[in-house]
């Protein structure tokens, strides 16, 4: 299952895509079966049937430009959980809502005829945040970079002005935040489901800010 908003950086053209989602769906596969670290370059182009230099060309980043592209695609995920909620609903619960869903299809099993399986993602993500304390902490930073997309569309949900007012800024980087804290809750501990941990943050998060657009909290009021 890909996402049709997330396109790698550089490629165009479908057939490119096609050849990157499928270099991708090897890198997967060998990272599991192998481990993230004991994985090269040069193992991913011989096992998806390319040269190395195919392959740099469609992840100019080396091998952790696939996992790179899991995170850009899980921000895809949110921002289309988000841009399918019910124009009326308030701020916090959309973004709650597409949070909560975007977490259930990355959790999910993909379908069967799907060309892609989070399963696998997930997985990976879970060698690197046990074995690869830098790129995780490069991965999260993608994250948060790749975030400014989701502010406009909550802005709009509550008539504010993110240049002028903290609010709908806030509220996307600290839903990304529960996002992020049910992540390594799962990682430490298994055994709690990863929705539930973030559904229980997300509790914490709207006993705070139940109430979108009351107050001031203008920029101009604190400068």
């Amino acid at each position: 299952m890909v996402s049709p908003v997330t396109r790698p950086r550089g490629q165009r053209g479908e057939g490119a895509l096609a050849t990157t989602y499928a270099i991708e769906r090897v890198a997967l596969a060998l990272f599991v079966e192998r481990g993230f670290s004991a994985v090269t370059a040069e193992h991913i182009a011989e096992a998806a049937g390319v040269s190395v230099r195919t392959f740099y060309r469609h992840f100019p980043e080396g091998k952790e430009g696939v996992v790179l592209l899991e995170t850009r695609r899980g921000n895809d995920l949110f921002m289309e959980a988000l841009q399918r909620r019910p124009p009326q609903e308030p701020a916090m619960e959309a973004v709650r809502n597409a949070a909560l869903e975007s977490i259930r299809i990355l959790d999910d099993p993909p379908p069967p005829n799907a060309s892609f399986g989070f399963r696998e993602a997930r997985e990976v993500y879970n060698q690197i945040a046990a074995d690869n304390t830098t790129l995780i902490a490069r991965l999260i930073g993608e994250r948060v970079l790749s975030l400014e997309p989701l502010v406009d569309l909550v802005a709009l949900r509550m008539s504010l002005d993110p240049n002028t007012d903290i609010r709908p800024r806030l509220l996307v980087h600290a839903v990304n935040a529960a996002i992020t804290v049910s992540f390594f809750t799962n990682q430490a501990n298994p055994t709690i489901d990863r929705r539930a941990a973030l559904d229980a943050a997300l509790n914490v998060l709207a006993e705070g800010m139940a109430t979108d657009g009351a107050g001031q909290t203008s920029l101009r009021d604190v400068s």
